[in-house]
């Protein structure tokens, strides 16, 4: 079995349990049409059971980046669950993925990401298939019976691209990847995340639901609280929430000026201090929003006096325009909200983050077996390069103890809030959660879709 990296090990099996309640007996744990959400839904193994049945099996999902895999032979596995795939690039340089088990007895072909040397060999019996997934060798193939070509082909799995990224759905049935992202692309296209490179991607496993974890990167309402340092330089009441069909989408309030709630009179905001907040903060408290060869240069000029009658937002905006024409990136079809603040997106079910112009800050989250009170976490953090420049793949980061790292002051403080809640939401004499309208509107949309796979519910 090929293989060069592994992925995080699940702390509990992911086999689904043969004697649980059935979907019928779960209605009453849907969010759409309840003014209360059961919190069963996220600690609930009949719950998680029934996702993994009903959702994961039809959602497209990010597999990987093509980055990932350059050169024929190189692949990257992704799984949910009990399903697992491998995404390969083939001698034609077309990319493909099929499900990782052996149509002889079942091994799985490959492990992590690595490459395949010419052609896919199961390591038990050696049977062996091209990189189309065709049969190539059988071991004494004159003692089967005799079978035609195409059902000893490996077992395609739908896979698709946009934007550089990957996608995988293991519905052979399902709609295109462009029809199932729906308004996404409108909102990320001209960030042109084709463009980007990885520039960080770390791996853990964290203590809470994964949709404990998708809820809190979906809203701002947490930031007052969470992360106050953000208040010196960001109005969070300002942002707009986007709820979309299927998606996401929430942003806004990127221009550079304290948080109303901090009671600042609009003619002592200290302009110098302004400046240094938002780029102290995006640099050094959230590494990797701002891609490595921005960083630099914005760091340098953080305590820059500020010109005559200039404000912070004027003089961050210029520099971040005048580094992108520095770095032969063409910014000019960007507003300016897109280079100040970006726009949030999820792609349901479990991708999700910011992008900015030049930047993507994103999180992929899975459930971690058939344990409901933890979660696989993935940072990817992306940056734009000039077309023609060169890029080498970044270090894959495992860390089983989310503690054992520095991920950054915000994401830090994010985190140690994930204990807290998967333990409180386990204390049932709290009855159903409360959603506020506007500002959590994009965390109730995420769970009325999920009862759309899960319940059938109209949404």
């Amino acid at each position: 079995m090929a293989t060069v990296e592994h992925p995080v090990h699940t702390a509990t099996s992911p086999s689904v349990p043969t004697d649980r309640t059935s979907p019928s007996a779960l209605t009453g744990l849907a969010a759409f049409g309840n003014d209360l959400i059961p919190r069963e839904r996220f600690t609930s193994v009949d719950f998680l059971a029934l996702e993994y049945e009903r959702l994961w099996p039809r959602v497209w999902q990010v597999a990987c980046r093509v980055e990932e895999i350059p050169e024929p032979g190189d692949f990257v596995e992704y799984a949910i669950g009990d399903r697992s795939a491998f995404v390969v690039r083939t001698g034609a340089g077309e990319v493909r993925a099929f499900h990782n088990t052996c149509i002889h007895r079942g091994t799985a072909l490959a492990s992590g990401c690595g490459r395949f040397r010419g052609e896919i060999r199961c390591p038990f019996h050696g049977w062996r298939w091209d990189l189309d997934g065709n049969s190539t060798f059988v071991l004494d193939a004159h003692e089967f019976p005799a079978e035609p070509a195409a059902d000893l082909r490996l077992r395609d799995v739908r896979c698709e691209t946009y934007g550089g990224f990957v996608f995988v759905n293991f519905d052979p049935d399902a709609p295109s990847l462009i029809r199932y992202l729906e308004e996404i692309p409108g909102y990320f296209d001209p960030y042109r995340p084709e463009r980007m490179c990885f520039t960080t991607h770390k791996t853990t496993v964290l203590p809470a639901n994964w949709k404990v974890v998708v809820d809190a990167f979906n809203e701002g309402y947490h930031i007052a609280t969470t992360h106050p340092e953000i208040l010196r330089w960001k109005d969070e009441a300002a942002l707009e929430y986007t709820p979309l069909r299927t998606h996401t989408r929430y942003g806004g309030a990127g221009w550079p000026m304290p948080s109303p709630r901090l009671g600042i009179p609009t003619d002592e905001v200290d302009e110098q201090e302004l400046l240094a907040h938002k780029i102290d903060d995006l640099i050094d408290n959230l590494p990797g929003y701002i891609g490595p060869a921005e960083a630099d240069a914005l760091r340098a000029v953080a305590r820059t006096p500020l010109p005559e009658g200039t404000t912070a937002g004027d003089f961050y905006l210029k520099r971040r325009r005048d580094g992108a024409v520095a770095r032969g990136l063409d910014w000019s079809h960007l507003d300016d909200d897109q280079v100040l603040g970006g726009d949030d997106l999820l792609v349901f079910p479990n991708f999700i983050g910011p992008v900015i112009a030049g930047a993507f800050f994103g999180y992929r989250v899975r459930p971690n077996g058939m344990d409901p009170h933890s979660c696989i976490f993935e940072l990817w953090t992306l940056e734009e390069r000039a077309e023609g420049q060169p890029h080498t793949m970044c270090e894959r980061e495992v860390y089983p103890d989310w503690r054992s790292h520095d991920w950054g002051l915000v994401v830090q403080q994010d985190f140690e809030n994930f204990e807290g809640i998967q333990r409180g939401l386990r204390n049932s004499a709290g009855g159903g959660l409360r959603w506020n309208r506007r500002q959590e509107s994009c965390v109730r949309r995420f769970h009325e879709v999920l009862d759309r796979f899960l319940f059938d519910a109209p949404t």
